[in-house]
């Protein structure tokens, strides 16, 4: 369902295109435009990263649905399917299926509904452009509604990360309630945030730059400050350095716009910084609207904008509320925690309590993120390498294997078939 909704929103996104093409709007026709390409240019890229050690056959076969819009019901399938993660990919299914989510928010639906929100504003309602705004916002909602929830209730991921997952009832009926409440609290979020945008550009286009310019470089001086800029993603080499710089951006947009709870984890935007981007996306509206009545003051936009306002701030804080009222009373401190990735990782490896857990919190995460502990990690290699390879446990896989430093390995013959496989 999810990738139908994603495919509608896409012909909606088309035809109002279109419409904006006949109508000789070139400005809105060109943005909507390049906001299609930037969607499939870093999916591309995206894909590219997955599947970089499977080669050029594998790529090629990957980037085909990304190029005729069928990525989405491709990694849907993978998911409800249960596919595992294959030898040399970087990501599992899930995750790389909430990463494409990602993009297409980033790139398609927040310009896309920025885009029609301002046509809307300058040119008076328009039935069709109200249509494909309504979809594009209800898509993303459950988008982010989605992964969250996957996520959530991710058996594996529960088991894993007891202390951040498990905030969904068991409870049907409460499972539904938190579920709709995700969907319209992300849809809200977009709308407000893409109408602050909205009147900021109707001031002057550098400043809608300035704000957003300003908060990204805010959070990206907070996350060195706590040496927390490095993404958990295990890319190795420059890609780290470059993905982490991507991720970072695309994360804190994406939330900035729809507040996915799933990004308030501590290997993402975290606790605490996404409780403080919701509220500033909140407060930025009624701010931008009282900047754009002194500096241009027309009078059918501020009723078009204070309309809105009236009606998506309580209505979206209500949602809000009856969502944190729903969840496992437990998990609310996960919306204003501190905990770093890092700190995540490492606190993960030292209570685990299987040789499996162990492996995965650490070399399923970027080195970055347990660097301090290398020392201890290696020691467990080194101490429990004979046996694994003896009993050959489930978890110790061809793509585990790879993952581990080959000088780690403390036997020269098993260090040897490591280094020619």
């Amino acid at each position: 369902f999810g990738a139908l909704t994603s495919m509608v929103d896409l012909v909606t996104d088309v035809y109002v295109t279109y419409t904006f093409w006949s109508g000789g709007k070139m400005g809105y026709f060109k943005a909507s435009v390049a906001s299609l390409a930037v969607s499939i240019s870093v999916q591309v890229i995206l894909v590219f990263f997955q599947n970089k050690r499977l080669g050029p056959e594998r790529i090629l076969k990957e980037v085909f649905p990304v190029l005729i819009g069928f990525k989405p019901a491709v990694d849907a399938y993978r998911v409800a399917k249960g596919e595992k993660q294959i030898k040399g990919a970087s990501l599992d299914s899930l995750t790389e299926m909430s990463y494409i989510k990602g993009i297409e928010m980033f790139a398609e639906a927040i310009p896309g509904v920025i885009i029609q929100l301002m046509a809307i504003a300058r040119s008076g309602d328009d039935i069709a452009a109200w249509i494909s705004v309504v979809i594009s916002a209800l898509t993303t909602g459950y988008g982010g509604a989605t992964i969250s929830y996957d996520y959530d209730t991710d058996p594996d991921k529960r088991e894993q990360t007891p202390d951040f997952y498990g905030y969904v009832p068991s409870n049907p009926r409460q499972r539904s309630l938190v579920f709709t409440t995700l969907v319209f609290f992300g849809a809200g979020m977009l709308m407000i945030r893409s109408m602050t945008i909205v009147m900021l550009g109707m001031i002057g286009m550098e400043w809608a730059l300035v704000y957003i310019g300003l908060d990204l470089c805010l959070y990206l001086f907070i996350k060195m400050l706590r040496d927390d800029l490095w993404h958990w993603l295990p890319l190795g080499g420059n890609a780290e350095i470059i993905f982490s710089i991507i991720a970072r951006v695309l994360v804190k947009i994406v939330t900035d716009f729809t507040s996915v709870v799933q990004f308030r984890h501590p290997n993402e935007v975290g606790g605490i910084y996404w409780a403080f981007s919701s509220l500033l996306t909140i407060i930025s509206l009624p701010a931008s609207i009282l900047i754009f009545q002194i500096h241009v003051g027309e009078k059918h936009v501020l009723a078009f904008a204070w309309r809105l306002l009236y009606i998506l701030i309580p209505c979206t804080s209500f949602v809000f509320g009856i969502f944190m009222v729903s969840i496992d009373k437990q998990y609310r401190y996960t919306f204003i925690s501190k905990t770093r990735g890092k700190d995540l990782t490492i606190k993960g490896f030292r209570d685990a309590n299987t040789d499996e857990m162990k492996a995965i919190k650490i070399f399923k995460k970027s080195n970055h993120h347990w660097k301090s502990i290398e020392d201890d990690v290696r020691a467990w290699v080194e101490s429990n390498w004979g046996r694994w390879e003896e009993e050959k446990p489930i978890w110790f896989d061809e793509n585990m294997k790879a993952r581990i430093p080959l000088e780690w390995i403390p036997m020269k013959t098993a260090r040897r078939e490591e280094k020619q496989r």
